[in-house]
């Protein structure tokens, strides 16, 4: 290597303040190149653009051919270029270097000699001299709160002077390729002080960084703790997360964030009301969607009624969403998946938070049992709404009773630097009582034991294994009608999945579980003074859920990326007893012609599910990008219900000798833009999907305590499509979004010969969660330093109904309604305004409390928006509100 290649580095320096010229905008071609050699290419683009570059002639690198189309970004593809002949382009300011890799290590490792006396200011990484001055090495580490020890995702770590620069993955990780040499490295996260670390580094090693929290925020509002390019760069369609920071900014209903709920704002997710637990994205009913608490699945994601949220918002790390299958190590729902990702405890001091309201208060407490190495989290929460119950006018109301608590902890251990074990639980009690005679009851019992190893920097292994229990009961105490209705699912589940980077921008996921269920479809049993009720106990059901997969994401150029994957699922219904049916015949208890009993764990029913999934990222700038995506998705057990929401007699019962699985294909498109370096950014995409096997119930049907409930069950096709749109501002006093969706989720059964098993004729017909129309704002205006004002407002489309449309009545003896097609008429339109208050404590970095008081007003304007219309027997109709007013709350948040 020629070594004028100092003297020609110095020269640019210097000549820095004649020729360079920062500028934004990237170096695009400006003609289309074949097989071009490159310094043609350089002069072509010298005689463009402000840009130079530098090389010596002597270095062969006309042998080099350029390929690429007009448009395309000129660095990246001419730096991908030399990196196949061991050459790097350098950028200095508005200067662009072409050096040997070997003579920029030389030059590199001489001015580590030089200067012995800065090297105090330096962190060294590696020891020695570098192991071989021609390779880069490997500099990786984990970036984190300083006062939480939690990891921050997408915090940025750039090389200053570079382009060179990542961000942190969900578990705060980063990893960068650089060459030996000394770098001054700036480390930022939104709402935190950035920090510039210089470093020396000599050979592969780590680097872990901790960020402090601002001590002021004086103009801008965190909506999203990921890059704000994030949206753009995003290789899976479909994938949505909202950190703390954006749920805790939107209103809230009496006092309490809950997650859950703040999806319901983005587009393509929504709820058929207030007072309903689960939610629909794209499509799909509640029982569709697959919602996990640190990759454990629950099955109630709410508390009374929907009102409040499962999850405490002080234990949220952020929540993920996926409008779609998502990555192939996810499986078992056609509509979506939801992951709730719970921090860790506090491993370097113990923290105390929590808030009390009006109906609701929480604790959570945290802190070291070993500084550094175990840390624990412990929370709570208790509601207490009786007092105000009893305050109302309506005699039902006012003798009426309710409230849950939930209580979570976790320990993690660090073992070593290869090493974390984390144990973790989560118990949760609901109870509702009516009018003093009838108690309903939901329970959750929630265990988790987590092992992450780390082979290599490259390859990671984590195992889990889950117990959960969810039950659900209700208690009737009416003098000689007592009884006890219990209903429920209890699963085990194991995973092991593993993660090995195989280049830069080249990850391989894969992996493999198994699911064991217990089905309790439902037990009754009278009480001591109900002489006129039997006890009914419908057979358990029992099955075996088990997967392998693999998920492969790669950049095939800087442009364009791919992320595809492959899940074989095998599902066992073992056990249990099954009717025939004679298939000449529609299916009733009079058609029953055998019944197969099978013993314990004896396999009645083997399915097998192939689900391919791939999503396609183009970069069309690098402001801009296409996404297209492909899922496949299998769904073996199937939530029972013949309402529009999820109520405590619904239950979940598996595919097996009669109930075959859902199958869903699910296509989208879609385009995303960020403009005025990422102040605003708007996506626009379109989805269509298509559903085998989709479950509902024939007119007249009996679902709760039906032992021969295969007979009442049908099983059609389903087909959702829209279009959603979401236009979102990041930075400013103002900050936040405009959501619109239209959907249609339709269905249809007419596969069997006979008009009892057909429903509107075999026509398609609205679901019951069939919106079109789903408008969302959300904004929250930073009014001074302590205090800030939020609004939401929703409206959406009246859900579908079935009505009466006449009747038959003999005098005032006898009245026979004659009812519509299925869904064939709606309620009015929905549309609510909330608002709420920030008002933060004073400024002073060192205090006692940190706290903030929340003021908030549920539905502002006293809108009573339809839940449903019910019809007596007579025809009348009324509506159920269930809430008609405006519902305001305070609540005080704490840290101490």
């Amino acid at each position: 290597m020629n070594r004028t290649l100092p003297l020609l580095f110095l020269f640019l320096l210097f000549s820095t303040c004649l020729l360079a010229q920062e500028t934004d905008q990237p170096l695009l071609f400006d003609r289309d190149y074949s097989e071009a050699p490159l310094p043609e290419v350089l002069k072509n683009l010298q005689s463009t653009s402000q840009t130079r570059f530098f090389y010596q002639e002597d270095w062969g690198i006309d042998a080099f051919l350029v390929n690429a189309k007009q448009g395309e970004n000129a660095i990246e593809n001419i730096s991908e270029l030399l990196r196949n002949y061991g050459f790097s382009l350098i950028p200095y300011k508005g200067l662009l270097v072409i050096v040997n890799q070997e003579g920029l290590q030389a030059y590199r490792y001489e001015q580590w000699e030089e200067d012995d006396a800065q090297l105090n200011d330096y962190q060294i990484i590696g020891t020695g001299k570098p192991e071989n001055s021609n390779l880069p090495v490997t500099l990786s580490g984990q970036i984190k709160d300083a006062g939480e020890n939690e990891p921050l995702i997408g915090a940025s770590i750039q090389v200053v002077d570079s382009s060179e620069g990542v961000v942190t993955d969900l578990d705060g990780n980063y990893e960068l390729s650089l060459v030996p040499g000394k770098y001054k490295f700036l480390v930022q996260y939104a709402g935190y002080e950035p920090q510039s670390i210089p470093v020396q580094l000599i050979n592969s090693g780590e680097l872990d960084v901790e960020l402090f929290n601002e001590t002021l925020k004086l103009e801008e509002v965190t909506i999203s703790a990921r890059s704000q390019e994030v949206t753009v760069s995003e290789k899976i369609a479909g994938r949505e997360i909202l950190d703390i920071a954006v749920i805790k900014s939107l209103p809230t209903f009496m006092g309490e964030v809950d997650p859950v709920k703040s999806l319901i704002s983005l587009p393509g997710v929504s709820s058929v009301g207030e007072g309903t637990s689960g939610f629909n994205v794209r499509g799909g009913d509640p029982g569709q969607n697959l919602v996990m608490m640190d990759g454990a699945i629950v099955y109630n994601s709410s508390h009374l009624f929907g009102f409040f949220g499962a999850f405490n918002s002080d234990l949220i790390r952020d929540v993920e969403l996926y409008k779609g299958g998502g990555p192939a190590n996810y499986g078992g729902r056609v509509s979506s998946v939801l992951n709730v990702n719970l921090r860790n405890g506090n491993a370097q001091k113990m923290d105390v938070q929590g808030g009390i309201g009006l109906i609701s208060s929480r604790l959570l407490v945290e802190g070291p049992l070993k500084k550094d190495k175990t840390s624990f989290l412990l929370s709570g929460r208790t509601a207490y709404p009786n007092w105000m119950l009893k305050r109302m006018k309506d005699p039902d109301l006012y003798q009426s009773a309710a409230g849950f608590y939930d209580v979570n902890f976790k320990v993690n251990h660090n073992i070593d630097d290869n090493n974390v074990l984390s144990f973790s639980g989560y118990l949760s009690d609901d109870n509702f009582e009516f009018a003093s005679d009838t108690a309903y009851v939901w329970k959750t019992k929630l265990g988790i034991v987590k092992w992450d190893h780390r082979f290599s920097n490259k390859f990671l292994m984590q195992t889990q294994v889950v117990a959960s229990d969810f039950q659900s009961n209700i208690n009737n105490t009416q003098e000689s009608y007592d009884f006890d209705y219990r209903s429920g699912i209890l699963n085990y589940q194991g995973k092991i999945d593993f993660s090995y980077e195989l280049g830069r921008s080249h990850n391989l996921d894969f992996g493999i579980s198994s699911l064991y269920y217990e089905f309790n479809n439902g037990d009754f049993t009278p009480g001591a003074e109900n002489s006129t009720s039997e006890q009914v106990v419908i057979p358990r059901e029992n099955a075996l859920e088990s997967a392998i997969y693999a998920n492969d994401e790669f950049e095939i150029s800087p442009r364009l990326s791919l992320v595809y994957g492959l899940r074989v699922s095998n599902y066992l219904a073992l056990g249990g007893s099954y009717f025939k049916f004679d298939p000449n015949q529609p299916k009733t208890t009079a058609s029953i012609t055998d019944t197969l009993n099978f013993n314990n764990n004896e396999v009645a029913k083997s399915y097998m599910g192939i689900e391919p999934r791939a999503s396609l990222r183009w970069l069309a700038t690098p402001s801009s990008s296409v996404k297209l995506s492909y899922y496949r998705t299998n769904q073996y057990i199937h939530l029972i219900s013949n309402t529009a929401a999820i109520s405590p007699v619904n239950y979940w019962k598996s595919s097996g000798y009669n109930l075959s699985p859902s199958i869903a294909d699910q296509y989208t498109l879609g385009f995303f833009k960020n403009w005025k370096d990422n102040l605003f950014e708007i996506s626009l995409e379109g989805y269509y999907k298509d559903i085998q096997n989709v479950v509902d119930y024939k007119n007249a049907a009996n679902i709760l305590l039906n032992e021969t409930l295969d007979a009442d069950l049908i099983q059609g096709v389903g087909r959702a499509y829209g279009a959603e749109f979401l236009i979102r501002k990041n930075r400013g006093k103002l900050t936040g979004w405009v959501g619109y969706t239209f959907s249609r989720s339709l269905r249809k059964f007419d596969e069997s010969l006979f008009e009892e098993e057909k429903i509107n004729g075999g026509s398609f017909y609205p679901a019951n969660y069939d919106k079109p129309h789903d408008l969302s704002v959300v904004m929250n205006y930073k009014l001074s330093r302590r205090f800030a004002m939020n609004l939401n407002f929703a409206y959406s489309t009246g859900r579908p109904i079935t009505v009466p449309v006449s009747k038959f009545q003999y005098e005032d003896i006898l009245s026979v309604l004659n009812y519509s097609d299925r869904n064939q008429y709606r309620v009015p339109d929905y549309h609510r305004l909330d608002l709420s208050f920030t008002l933060q404590s004073g400024l002073k970095k060192e205090k006692f409390i940190d706290g903030e008081w929340v003021f908030s007003i549920y539905n502002v304007y006293g809108r009573r928006n339809p839940f449903s219309v019910y019809f007596t027997q007579r025809g009348n109709a009324f509506q159920l509100s269930v809430l008609g007013s405006a519902f305001p709350s305070i609540s005080y948040n704490f840290k101490l």
